[in-house]
């Protein structure tokens, strides 16, 4: 008890740690950090005057610094006429280097020299809950020592949270009245919405010691979608499936609607399918009649329940989820991506509907359950199998909930594709014949394939 008392003591403090050591970091030139360390050695040195000269140095370097120190305290107030653009894609991808461009424009009347800018993302401090959630993993320090105290897993989960590492950088001089395009690159650590706050300018002082900033506040999100590889094919789906959603599921995705008859217009009917010409001439209303429409539709199905110590395990599981995304072709085919967080959710994708990107999307922000019970996500899947020609299912464990769900797909005719993503293979589960033992289903209607998050982009390719 005493010692978790110390640890959250600790972790209280980590947060003035951070703020006083970016204090420091933002607002001295590397020129001033050494020349402060300098001071710090030459006034300790120096304590005794009357037994070393070294007092001399440090009350000059003080004097500089005092000089500085006021130079910044006024010249925070003095305006930088700068206006500053920035142009961020829309996407990014988690590990994939973005670029973007930063324009600045000199509306002053004179040359601005020595600027350096900072691009600055929006800062949220790890809590106690996510601090301890962390806390199982022991790869964060080299020493016990490091694992005790924690300050390396809490910028790492600093560094998470903020989503990207940015790093100053020098400008060029900016004429007046003229117009300076920065190239800028960041590599995204997670996916999700990265938020950008601003855009810092640091001007330095005379002396080259001190550094005024400028923020300019320029409020922008951009999506970091979850990274993709390329696999092998899946197994075809079954044949078509008819959909039932009338006339207007129809019309959006499938095979182009074939027209019948016309008909008596009864009560019930879709107005917008009236015919109105025949209407006019026969003096009744008259409503067109279409054929039902089958077409393919498979449903993606994304484990999102786990423990808290297998959360990269969940990020490779989402990953697998976007490559079977851009893998599985839209064209004249819908796919479902179906998880739960606190209820079932379904999202659809095909022809008519929303594309590839917009799934992406969708699994840019999914969010793990923790514990919960599978049944959350497996009733609703069972509920709507009737119209699924086949399924793909993206499972962390593989308990007796997740193989009642895959039994049960089976039983129904429905090609089934299991992907387990994780590290160890369960010790039941090593073959799709084994397993179709276990299951009592048909090996030709189940593949299971056991990938592993350490050698992701291997297990993919298969074949």
């Amino acid at each position: 008890m005493v010692i978790n008392s110390f640890r959250r003591l600790l972790f209280e403090h980590f947060t003035l740690v951070y703020r006083v050591s970016y204090w420091f970091n933002r607002h001295f030139s590397p020129l001033g950090h050494f020349l402060l360390g300098l001071l710090m050695v030459s006034a300790a040195f120096g304590a005794n005057t009357h037994a070393a000269a070294t007092y001399q140095l440090s009350a000059l370097l003080a004097a500089l610094f005092c000089l500085a120190l006021v130079w910044g305290f006024f010249g925070r107030h003095a305006k930088l006429s700068v206006s500053v653009e920035r142009l961020v894609p829309l996407h990014g991808t988690v590990g994939v280097s973005m670029r973007y461009q930063i324009t600045l424009h000199n509306t002053g009347a004179r040359t601005e020299r020595g600027l350096s800018l900072l691009d600055q993302l929006n800062v949220r401090f790890p809590d106690w809950n996510e601090f301890d959630y962390a806390s199982a993993s022991t790869a964060d320090g080299s020493n016990p020592f490091d694992r005790y105290v924690g300050f390396r897993r809490w910028q790492g989960l600093m560094g998470m949270n903020r989503g990207a590492h940015m790093a100053e950088r020098p400008l060029p001089d900016l004429p007046a009245g003229r117009c300076v395009t920065v190239q800028m690159e960041l590599t995204p650590l997670r996916r999700g919405r990265l938020r950008f706050a601003g855009v810092c300018i640091c001007r330095p002082d005379p002396f080259g010691l001190f550094r005024i900033q400028h923020v300019f506040p320029l409020p922008k999100v951009c999506c970091v979608l979850p990274r993709s590889y390329p696999m092998s094919p899946l197994p075809s789906a079954g044949g078509r499936s008819y959909q039932r959603g009338g006339v207007a599921l129809a019309n959006a995705v499938g095979e182009s609607e074939e027209f019948l008859s016309l008909r008596e217009f009864r009560h019930g009917d879709v107005p917008r399918n009236i015919h109105w010409r025949s209407s006019a001439k026969l003096g009744r209303l008259v409503v067109k009649e279409f054929q039902d429409e089958y077409f393919v539709r498979r449903a993606l199905i994304l484990d999102t329940f786990f423990d808290g110590s297998r959360t990269v395990e969940f990020e490779a599981a989402v990953s697998v989820a976007a490559s079977l995304v851009i893998a599985e072709p839209q064209r004249d085919s819908l796919l479902d991506l179906l998880f739960a967080e606190q209820q079932a959710h379904c999202f659809t994708a095909g022809r008519g509907l929303s594309g590839t990107l917009g799934l992406l999307e969708v699994l840019a922000g999914v969010r793990p359950v923790g514990q919960g019970h599978f049944d959350l996500l497996a009733q609703p899947i069972l509920q709507g199998a009737r119209a699924l020609s086949g399924a793909v299912c993206v499972l962390l464990d593989w308990d007796q909930a997740r193989q009642n769900l895959v039994k049960s797909l089976c039983a129904m005719g429905l090609p089934v594709c299991v992907l387990l993503v994780r590290e160890q293979p369960p010790d039941s589960t090593l073959t799709a014949a084994q397993t179709s033992s276990v299951l009592n289903t048909d090996s030709d209607s189940l593949c299971l394939r056991h990938i592993r998050p350490s050698r992701l982009a291997a297990d993919l390719q298969w074949n």
